[in-house]
């Protein structure tokens, strides 16, 4: 009998019920698809200090770079499904990777991710060094046509820089050469020091070099202009409907515990509503979005839907 008893107690603590229970008990693994120092990999640090202290187990950040964030983002779909592996996905590993590559991607981002918080959004920012002629859009435009195959700075094929640089070559009937960086801050360093002369970067990797003089803006790819920097025009004045974002957020593996998806949802929540997490987040000049849940994974879908003929109209590839 008590033989039986200690059978019984053992099946109980190591039941899935229990362990859910127990969550969590080690530390969790954090994803984040890009490089250190960049705009995604600082976001996920101001949120996975704070969800450390919430949970009481530290976030690991493992930055698993390559491929316009697909490696990342093909690791975390593919990990154990145990709320111990959780990821940022950004708009390129969820909306622009997959509106390129459609089924031949790898994963699914519709059926392979429950997706739990969107942290912020921002549009990208067209920002050249001062050595090229161009103090307007349409300055830049005309020169470009005059000055045909100007190479341009990106994050990789598929990322929002790429799509940005292809989305204005197919309105303006320009050509420029897309130049692939690792790392956002990389590219931001060569474009200070003139070793490319145009990005179309995210907002709060440019914006602090244009306000200490050290590049030019010319527009930036929201749908109107950004609250950030109401001054500037956007490139939808010129051409209607040209829209650029980029935007970070949450996701677990599918499969994970509801209880464990609710509880991360919940804290991550939370997390966004600190004053404190919300002034660093100004810091990187992007919006709040605090999207959870479906309503995420909706944005996210109409993210992707309204791509997929932009992207395919300017036959954009990744190698």
């Amino acid at each position: 009998m008590q033989r039986l008893f200690a059978v019984l107690a053992l099946i109980v603590v190591t039941s899935p019920a229990a362990a859910q229970d127990s969550w969590p008990s080690k530390p969790i693994t954090a994803i984040v698809p890009f490089a250190a120092g960049g705009n995604t990999d600082g976001l996920a640090r101001i949120y996975s200090a704070r969800l450390s202290a919430r949970l009481g187990q530290q976030l690991v950040i493992e930055n698993r770079v390559g491929a316009g964030s697909i490696i990342g983002i093909t690791s975390l779909a593919k990990a154990a499904p145990d709320g111990y592996t959780i990821g940022v996905g950004t708009s390129a590993g969820l909306a622009i990777n997959p509106a390129i590559l459609k089924d031949n991607l790898g994963y699914s981002a519709e059926k392979d991710f429950a997706y739990l918080h969107l942290m912020a959004i921002q549009p990208n920012l067209l920002v050249v060094h001062p050595s090229v002629p161009a103090r307007s859009l349409a300055e830049f435009i005309a020169w470009v046509k005059a000055n045909p195959d100007q190479p341009y700075a990106t994050s990789g094929n598929g990322s929002s820089q790429h799509l940005c640089g292809e989305m204005l070559m197919q309105a303006a009937g320009i050509k420029m050469t897309g130049v692939a960086y690792r790392a956002s801050n990389q590219q931001m360093q060569d474009l200070v020091g003139g070793q490319i002369g145009i990005a179309c970067d995210n907002f709060s990797s440019a914006w602090e070099q244009v306000q200490a003089g050290k590049i030019r803006a010319l527009a930036v790819t929201s749908a109107k202009r950004y609250s950030f920097a109401p001054d500037i025009p956007a490139v939808a004045e010129t051409f209607k409907g040209f829209e650029v974002q980029a935007w970070f957020g949450w996701v677990a593996p599918v499969g994970v515990p509801k209880a464990i998806i609710d509880k991360l949802t919940a804290e991550l929540n939370a997390v966004g509503q600190e004053p404190d997490v919300r002034k660093r987040l100004d810091t990187f000049t992007v919006e709040f979005s605090g999207l959870s849940g479906q309503a995420f994974a909706d944005f996210a879908r109409k993210e992707r839907e309204t791509l997929a003929p932009l992207i395919e109209k300017a036959n954009i590839k990744l190698n």
